[in-house]
């Protein structure tokens, strides 16, 4: 009986998708008016179908498959499989066929709703000691500090492109006016306006620091509105104090960190040698407190450490020793 069950699901298969020759619809016809649970069971695969094919995504199913896996799995558990007279009100036949309709079901609506709600996309960035820079999913790029964390997510749903960060982290981003991208920094919040700039939020701080090279930003928590900077403009946030504050003069070398550029202006020569330590994980040490208060003007471009320390060392007529990977800067002392 198995075998006649079988046919004439081929048959009302092909019938159903619209394959069927005149003599295989009669003889489907014909099938289904012989008893009331073949009509039923007509109607179900026809139900089945129809739902299965309203979706516009175009997947192939190997429903054959299905069917004998279900039957399988369904023999492993019950021991036995008994045919029964289609005068029953289902076969497990039946059963078969309705459970392999529905995997075909969610298995099609399961790829509808990727194709509708496309999954939210991520990534996870992170420096330790050394920088980092990478291109985030939306074409924007970011370029992290040393000891930084930072986190991307853009919902398409929401249309919400969200950014989690400690340490710091100097963004440029692609911006696109109905898919605001939004920085944290703990309670802190940046929205870009079209814009690049940095962001310095380390955990064991008590200030947020951003400067802006390009466009424009909103600095602000969600409790206060806080600041709108453009390029050239630097603000802190105190944590402590819960405000902002404006900076008239930011500091020339924010971004040396990554562009390696470094302009003095009668800076003591302990500030210089802690940001290119800083900078370059170099160890510089002065050797005498006598020159830590000297003054340098100078400009540099150099991704060598070394070399900056040997050109400070003549312009200011100090001796430089190396020891290890240390480089030693000694001298007499500088009148003030």
């Amino acid at each position: 009986m198995d075998n006649v069950w079988n046919d004439m699901d081929e048959l009302i298969g092909k019938v159903l998708a619209g394959e069927g020759s005149a003599q295989e619809k009669a003889e489907v016809t014909r099938w289904v008016q012989l008893h009331e649970d073949n009509l039923k069971y007509y109607e179900h695969l026809k139900t089945i179908f129809e739902k299965a094919a309203a979706t516009d995504v175009e997947i192939q199913f190997d429903t054959d498959t299905a069917w004998l896996k279900i039957k399988s799995k369904l023999a492993q558990s019950s021991g036995s499989v008994t045919s029964l007279h289609p005068k029953n009100t289902f076969s497990i036949n039946t059963v078969w066929r309705i459970a392999a309709g529905v995997i075909i079901l969610f298995g099609v609506g399961y790829f509808s709703y990727q194709q509708i709600f496309p999954p939210v996309q991520t990534l996870a960035l992170a420096s330790d000691s050394i920088v980092v820079q990478d291109t985030l999913p939306d074409g924007s790029t970011a370029f992290l500090n040393k000891k930084s964390q930072l986190t991307y997510e853009y919902n398409p749903r929401e249309k919400t492109r969200k950014v989690k960060l400690h340490g710091e982290a100097f963004f440029s981003v692609k911006h696109e006016e109905e898919k605001p991208f939004v920085v944290e920094a703990e309670e802190v919040l940046v929205r870009d306006i079209g814009t690049e700039f940095n962001l310095k939020a380390y955990p064991d701080k008590d200030t947020i620091e951003i400067i802006v090279t390009q466009g424009e930003v909103q600095f602000y928590t969600l409790l206060d509105s806080g600041l709108n900077l453009q390029a050239g403009q630097k603000a802190i946030y105190s944590k402590r104090m819960k405000a902002f504050y404006r900076i008239d003069k930011p500091d020339t070398n924010a971004l040396a960190y990554k562009t390696k550029i470094f302009s003095f202006n009668n800076t003591d020569l302990r500030s210089v040698i802690n940001l290119l330590n800083e900078v370059y994980d170099s160890k510089i040490i002065l050797a005498t407190e006598k020159i830590y208060a000297c003054r340098l003007t100078a400009n540099f471009k150099e991704d060598n450490a070394s070399i900056i320390a040997e050109v400070i060392s003549e312009t200011m007529g100090l001796t430089l020793t190396r020891k290890g990977d240390e480089i030693i800067l000694d001298g007499k002392g500088c009148d003030q």
